[in-house]
């Protein structure tokens, strides 16, 4: 999985280990809902406004003081970057505020933190992993990260320890057979440079099924699937999902069908029952031998494309992820809450939350405050302010009023937050679900039996889980992959929760946040424990003694959606609902990744510049990536 966009976290302790849900001054209150990110409150409060968006707009509502400049709705990566765009470009000093429904600023982009039993610190991504590609960033990206001081080469030369598998011995990975999908719970070790057939071999599967993995990295049969053009290829692959062009066009059997059905969740949100065969293409998976496609075809996923043009080597993260580039951003709008200007201080040092709203700064941010209402002081083509009506930690409602308003937020909230767009608006606003995820960090004491195993990462076909993996090895400050086996170390759980029903991807969606919601924290752990113990036990594991935390981080609206074939037909050639989405309004624009259509940090950007491009319509502000996917130059 171990990429795009996953979030915030809550931490457990296990047995006699101890951990720490943030550094001291980020910790939230013991009153939260122990899910953190989108906790019982936050959703709650969502949901409520769901059901019946005017159901606080008579309320006794108290006016904060003053009149901002700026009011940004949503403190993630898309809402700070339109802030420090704001600033930057404005041509005069400027008050921001933010208004954000989570506890600590960064949106999808949050850290787990621990201390081991040892008493070492050690932190991991709880949400957002890296940078994808910086060379396909938009010259806005590449500016804005500048801006923030965040210099991609030093990533490339010495914060990513890219051989540190190779030293270590863990460039192997497991396949766990969980004996609840499969007719025997078998654990299947591939070595490097070991054969499909030597693996196969020693799995479940039965002989028809590993012959018909075999078969398909061989040619298609020609009276399977007619020759045709690159092009004609691509308009029948982009008609069927990989399941149907398996089962139909191969003829392979169930199993087969089962194993492959996670393979395409991490990067498109669905399995292969509801991913084209033309995106399935571009992850390297097999049947498409001997078939001609045209590497550009339109009909390509975002992604997809992205895929097919050739990403950068994925090196470009800090120890929390993307949480070190919301740092990062947060830094550059307010130098006195982390001090120091390397990126070896965004790390070590805490961000004060009780500091984040002081009256007397120029840019604040009050946290869990959710906007439930916004209206423009008279018609919005000619009104010179604009007032939101939010609830504050208390659930009191309060007004503040603002020249200008930013929403960094959902589209589907913004759907709900205003009566001023007009109905097709609304609805292409409502078009952008969001695909709910699962995203675990385990602290182990030690990383003995992974060495012995000779792994670094674990995938279960038809599991629970549908990847596990050792940190990603990344050197900064006094955070360090360590180097000795009986040291403490991080692992990464991901699960994209769909319920692989062969449904469009939006009800997929729906179906799997409806699931995750009733599913409680022993789950998660059960599962964890069930995963590491199978795999890792015959190798001197024991979840009981070296198990010693776990953090579930639990999303039911994750990854933005992604434009994809079959299920919708106006790719690429549109109208697309999110062009007609994102459109400001009077003295609004619209951000985020929705307005983008497309679940990367780096569009998130994009779509904050351009938006504040609406605001600040007289600044020269650098080129942004408009559509969905990498930037192309004109």
């Amino acid at each position: 999985m171990q990429r795009r966009d996953f979030l915030n976290g809550v931490m457990l302790a296990l047995g006699s280990g101890t951990a720490t849900g943030q550094v001291a001054g980020e910790a939230s209150p013991a009153s939260v809902d122990p899910w953190a990110g989108q906790d019982a409150r936050a959703t709650g409060l969502g949901h409520q406004q769901v059901d019946g968006p005017a159901r606080w707009a008579g309320a006794v509502a108290q006016r904060d003081p003053g009149l901002e400049d700026l009011v940004v709705v949503g403190s993630g990566l898309s809402g700070l970057a339109g802030a420090l765009t704001f600033v930057r470009h404005a041509g005069r000093p400027v008050r921001v505020r933010f208004l954000d429904a989570q506890p600590v600023p960064g949106g999808h982009a949050q850290r787990n933190e621990f201390v081991s039993r040892s008493g070492r610190r050690l932190i991991g991504y709880g949400g957002s992993q890296a940078l994808d590609s910086p060379g396909l960033f938009s010259p806005a990206v590449h500016e804005l990260l500048r801006l923030a001081g965040v210099d991609l080469g030093r990533f490339e030369r010495e914060i990513f320890d890219g051989d540190w598998r190779a030293r270590h011995g863990l460039e192997g990975s497991a396949v766990w057979f969980d004996g609840r999908a499969w007719p025997a719970d078998r654990v299947v070790l591939r070595r490097p440079g070991e054969s499909l057939g030597e693996w196969l071999a020693r799995s479940p599967l039965s002989p028809e099924a590993r012959e018909a993995v075999v078969a398909l990295g061989r040619p298609l049969p020609r009276e399977r699937w007619p020759a045709a053009t690159p092009a004609g290829n691509g308009v029948a692959l982009a008609g069927m999902t990989y399941a149907r062009f398996l089962a139909d066009h191969w003829r392979a059997p169930p199993e087969v069908l089962r194993y492959f059905g996670a393979a395409t969740l991490g990067y498109f949100g669905v399995g292969i029952d509801a991913t084209s065969a033309l995106d399935a293409s571009t992850l390297g998976l097999p049947g498409f031998e001997g078939l001609p496609l045209d590497a550009d075809d339109p009909r390509l996923g975002p992604s997809a494309r992205l895929l097919r043009q050739g990403e950068d080597d994925y090196v470009y993260q800090f120890p929390d992820g993307n949480a070190g580039v919301a740092r990062a951003l947060i830094r550059a709008l307010r130098p006195d809450l982390l001090p120091g200007d390397s990126l070896e201080s965004l790390s070590e040092a805490p961000l004060p939350l009780d500091r984040l709203d002081d009256p007397d700064a120029a840019v604040r941010w009050r946290q869990r405050a959710v906007v439930v209402h916004l209206r423009h002081l008279g018609p919005p083509d000619v009104a010179d302010r604009v007032e939101l009506r939010y609830l504050d930690e208390q659930g009191a409602v309060r007004t503040v009023q603002a020249r200008q308003v930013l929403l960094a937020c959902w589209h589907r909230s913004i759907a709900r937050m205003t009566d001023e767009l007009p109905a097709a608006q609304r609805r292409a606003l409502d078009e952008q679900v969001k695909v709910p995820l699962v995203y675990a960090t385990a602290l182990l004491g030690n990383w003995q039996a992974w060495q012995r195993a000779g792994i670094g990462s674990i995938r279960s076909p038809g599991g629970f889980w549908n990847e596990a993996g050792l940190v990603a090895p990344v050197r900064l400050g006094s955070h360090r992959p360590p180097e000795r086996p009986d040291e403490p170390i991080l692992v990464h759980l991901g699960k994209v929760v769909v319920p692989g029903n062969g449904r469009s991807p939006r009800e997929q969606a729906a179906e799997g946040r409806a699931a995750l919601l009733t599913w409680p924290f022993e789950r998660f752990e059960d599962e964890t424990r069930r995963l590491l113990d199978a795999v890792l036990g015959a190798h001197g594991f024991d979840a009981a003694r070296d198990l010693e935390a776990l953090t579930v981080n639990r999303w039911g609206h994750g990854y933005a959606y992604e434009y994809a074939r079959p299920w919708d037909r106006h790719w690429p050639n549109g109208p697309l609902p999110h062009e007609r989405a994102r459109r400001g309004w009077g003295r609004v624009a619209i951000a985020n990744s929705d307005a983008g259509a497309y679940a990367y940090a780096h569009s998130a950007i994009d779509q904050a510049v351009r938006a504040v491009g609406e605001l600040l319509p007289a600044a020269s502000l650098p080129a942004v990536s408009r559509e969905p996917g990498p930037y192309r130059p004109a």
